[in-house]
């Protein structure tokens, strides 16, 4: 965990986002800081065990489509927002903008505002 520890924001999103193409959920999980919070649509995940059992189920609810990342902002203050959608599966066209905070080489909150229906 101590090398995790000093990426910076950027590289912390970008190793997130690999994550997440992989389609592996403990890869997914293990960039969240341990009192992390992921706020998704109508629903909020309140630290990384949470987080972790909520991504056990992206998989499955891809459904054999794939998450096709865009254009990464990086905000003032200090936040990195990411638009991404879903090509395939059940969720095709599915579309958002996720927005990362991080601290000490981890996400510390994400929020994922979606563009229409979620998938």
């Amino acid at each position: 965990m101590t090398e995790l520890a000093g990426r910076s924001t950027r590289q912390v999103v970008e190793d997130h986002l690999t994550a997440v193409l992989t389609g592996d959920p403990v890869a997914m999980a293990s960039d969240y800081a341990p009192g992390a919070m992921l706020v998704r649509h109508d629903a909020s995940y309140d630290g990384a065990a949470v987080i972790a059992e909520y991504f056990t189920s992206v998989p499955e609810r891809l459904g054999g489509g794939e998450v096709v990342f865009g254009e990464r902002r990086h905000h003032s203050d200090g936040s990195v927002s990411v638009r991404w959608r879903i090509a395939g599966g059940p969720g095709d066209g599915t579309s958002g903008c996720d927005t990362f905070t991080t601290a000490g080489g981890f996400i510390v909150h994400q929020t994922v505002a979606l563009d229409d229906a979620d998938f």
